[in-house]
């Protein structure tokens, strides 16, 4: 095989290893989202909140609905970015590291929001929701 022939093969071939990549990972990532909606649904009705707790909790349900969009969509972003970045770079460059810290800083952001809510969350909870409260975040943080 030429040069030219074997470039050409392994750039076709590293564009496909990078267009399933970027498909393994948008499957996953429409799966956790999915996944992580219902398991908040059925970690709120674990909890059994009464009609006071239920009325102080709504402002904070939607505050951190508010920051969750909004970094859903940062990471969105940066993952698009990146992309467009690797299909310009070809090779694990300083560009494409800093791509990738960007989306690490708007996870760290989405996962301090998360916290805070249930931190948020826990304020408002007797003694026997607490304990649900922090089993089910152990739990899901030993799972993730």
């Amino acid at each position: 095989m030429t040069l030219i022939k074997r470039i050409i093969f392994f750039s076709l071939s590293l564009l496909l290893v990078i267009a399933i990549g970027f498909g393994i990972g948008e499957y996953f990532s429409k799966n956790y989202a999915r996944n992580m909606e219902e398991s908040h649904q059925r970690f709120h009705d674990k909890l059994n909140f009464t009609p006071a707790q239920t009325d102080k909790l709504i402002p904070i349900e939607k505050k951190y609905a508010e920051q969750k969009a909004f970094y859903e969509n940062q990471i969105r972003q940066a993952n698009m970015e990146l992309g467009d970045i690797m299909k310009k770079e070809k090779a694990y460059t300083p560009a494409v590291q800093a791509a990738v810290d960007k989306v690490h800083v708007a996870m760290g952001h989405l996962q301090q929001i998360t916290l805070t809510h249930f931190f948020d969350m826990r304020v408002l909870l007797d003694e026997s929701q607490k304990r649900i409260l922090d089993d089910y975040v152990t739990d899901a943080m030993h799972e993730h």
